[in-house]
């Protein structure tokens, strides 16, 4: 199968951003209800139900078993939801409110933009190509407010200022769970799907593959998927991309969530290459595997990605029945 053009899906935190943005998304409820726990007990919380799950659960060793793992996270997500609902803490935070804060935010550089991605983004477009990002984070509003303050996008101004180089961040889909606020507080940890008439809320790995094959469902042209990630919730989006690529730098010297992806994918066996050995030829870049398993990339940077085979091609040619279709592929194990 070839194709001429890229969707390109992006995670949000740890991906587009250089760290999470939970403590920041919960401080900004926590300074309007200041008689809530703070974050630091909520997380405490958290990581006390994970560390009981760990310690009940036999290690994973296989593909199977890792994505079944990172399924079985779900509880810990909805005790986590009701906890936080609980206190209140996003009493009165509208949506307003939030993209206000993230704006801030990433011009005072309490939250940092990863960068290069708005040069990925660009390159992806002017390719007649389309571009999402899809988190298990909140809010829509936040990542919005951030693509559009981000200092990489105001560096692509022109000198009258005018952003005639930049991204259009309305044209980017963007797909993740909402701060409902009012007087209770409410999250609305759910996506409407368009393909289909319900919601969906996006807790775990599993809910991110249903919510990019959503994305790349609502495509009129078949273009190759591009994921990228830096998690094990990208795990199932990496996996189901045409191309999947983790990034985070060189996988010896990652740390925190990066690294344990890195763990996860040694112990499941999944093979993963340089970007920059995707070579192209006669204008074509040949996405063949030489064995009958899934094949990841990991890049340091955008840059990496930017600069490598993949971005400067004018054809892609996927062997379909070692990749399998984008969203569709059965993971082999």
């Amino acid at each position: 199968m070839s194709f001429h053009s890229i969707h390109l899906v992006l995670d949000f935190d740890g991906t587009l951003t250089t760290t999470s943005t939970l403590p920041f998304i919960y401080n900004i409820g926590y300074r309007l209800n200041p008689s809530c726990p703070s974050w630091q007990s909520i997380s405490e919380a958290y990581m006390d139900d994970y560390d009981r799950l760990k310690s009940t659960s036999v290690k994973p060793t296989t593909l199977s078993q890792e994505l079944k793992w990172l399924e079985s996270l779900r509880a810990i997500e909805h005790r986590s939801i009701a906890r936080v609902e609980a206190i209140n803490v996003f009493r009165n935070v509208t949506k307003d409110i939030m993209h206000s804060a993230a704006v801030k935010a990433v011009r005072d550089r309490e939250i940092e933009m990863r960068p290069g991605w708005e040069k990925l983004v660009r390159k992806t477009m002017d390719g007649e190509g389309r571009v999402g990002v899809v988190s298990v984070g909140w809010s829509v509003d936040l990542i919005r407010g951030c693509l559009s303050a981000s200092p990489d996008r105001v560096g692509a101004a022109g000198q009258d200022g005018n952003l005639e180089k930049g991204v259009d961040v309305a044209l980017i889909d963007v797909r993740a769970n909402n701060i409902l606020g009012g007087d209770e507080g409410k999250m609305d940890r759910s996506w409407e799907a368009a393909s289909v008439d319900h919601k969906s809320r996006i807790l775990t790995a599993e809910d991110k593959l249903k919510v990019m094959t959503d994305v790349v469902g609502m495509d009129d042209s078949r273009r190759l998927v591009v994921y990228v990630g830096d998690s094990t919730t990208d795990l199932e989006c990496l996996l189901h991309a045409d191309v999947g690529i983790c990034l985070g730098g060189e996988p010896a010297t990652m740390t925190g969530e990066q690294k344990e992806l890195r763990d996860t994918l040694n112990r499941a066996g999944v093979d993963r290459r340089w970007i920059g050995d995707i070579k192209e030829v006669d204008g074509k870049v040949p996405l063949v595997q030489s064995t009958n398993r899934k094949v990841l990339w990991w890049a340091k940077d955008f840059e990496e990605i930017c600069q490598s085979a993949l971005f400067s091609a004018r054809k892609y040619v996927v062997d379909n029945e070692q990749y399998g279709s984008s969203c569709t592929a059965k993971t082999e194990v």
